[in-house]
């Protein structure tokens, strides 16, 4: 009777319609939920397919449209699917104003500026409140919702000319340009169930400072320094609620010997599986734990 409740059990990893299929190291977890008697589903969250638990690791075209987004995940949460991480944070989480509140908390997080609507005489006004010293008048801008480094971009807050602004519909932030990621990268620890799992190393190309994929950047495993493992177990032990799966990321300024948080994410990481031996069985046993089945074997 057991296993047969545990084969009833239905998770949808949801992607999305523009790749709707899951990237290759994200199967072997899949498997080892499939081998417990889950029946795992991938379809694109647009399709609204109905399942006992959702993990929408894979959603990432959310940002175009996050108001749908945000509506689909409460509307399933509704209707008895439950998310692996609950509503609630992830909406939180949506919204790069999150980061002045994790500020409010005591964390070292990159300086943020929010403006949820653009305005161009207010834009300049808020990047000369937090450029940085010694980076004379150079900014970064992001979108207040956004994924994959689209529309980010430095600006001279100084310039005659402002910047480009057709990527910020849904409102920007302004951070000041942290020049010794380009020397450091940006090391992303994983976390699951508040545990730490593993680490990579984002090293963006010469002569690029954006460490994301679209950017050529190069990934390796990395053991964080103990300040950025104290930092990612502050932050998470003062969210509301413990992520069953977690990204943060930030950069080690060594120099100043400080870990500078700049993500937490919490809804559609890539959590880079494939380069810890252990990573998939981990994640996998933590689902399975939250679902009511016994784990597989120790790690």
């Amino acid at each position: 009777l057991k296993e047969y409740q545990n084969k009833m059990k239905k998770l949808l990893v949801a992607t999305c319609t523009d790749w709707p299929n899951l990237p290759a190291n994200v199967l072997p977890m899949v498997n080892l939920l499939e081998e417990k008697g889950i029946k795992v589903t991938v379809s694109p969250w647009q399709s609204s397919v109905a399942a006992d638990y959702i993990l929408p690791l894979c959603t990432w075209d959310y940002a175009q449209t996050p108001m749908a987004f945000s509506e689909w995940l409460a509307d399933m949460n509704k209707h008895g699917c439950q998310t692996v991480n609950p509503v609630t944070l992830m909406q939180w989480n949506m919204h790069k104003s999150y980061l002045q509140e994790i500020a409010s908390w005591g964390i070292d997080v990159i300086p943020t500026q929010v403006m949820p609507q653009i305005n161009a005489e207010k834009l300049r006004e808020l990047a000369l409140s937090i450029y940085q010293q010694t980076q004379p008048h150079i900014v970064v801008l992001k979108p207040l919702i956004g994924q994959s480094g689209q529309s980010v971009q430095k600006w001279d807050c100084l310039s005659s000319e402002l910047p480009h602004l057709e990527g910020y519909q849904n409102g920007l932030v302004i951070q000041p340009y942290i020049q010794a990621i380009e020397h450091y990268g940006e090391t992303s620890l994983i976390y699951f169930n508040g545990v730490f799992s593993h680490a990579v190393k984002r090293q963006p190309p010469a002569g690029e400072w954006r460490a994301n994929s679209a950017y050529g950047v190069q990934i390796h495993t990395v053991v964080p320094s103990q300040q950025a493992l104290d930092l990612a177990t502050a932050l998470l032990d003062k969210l509301p609620h413990t992520p069953i799966y977690a990204r943060v990321d930030g950069t080690d300024i060594l120099a100043d010997n400080r870990f500078l948080l700049n993500e937490l994410e919490v809804i559609e990481p890539a959590l880079y599986l494939h380069t810890n031996q252990l990573a998939s069985e981990r994640f996998a046993n933590v689902l399975l734990e939250m679902m009511g089945v016994s784990k597989n074997k120790n790690y």
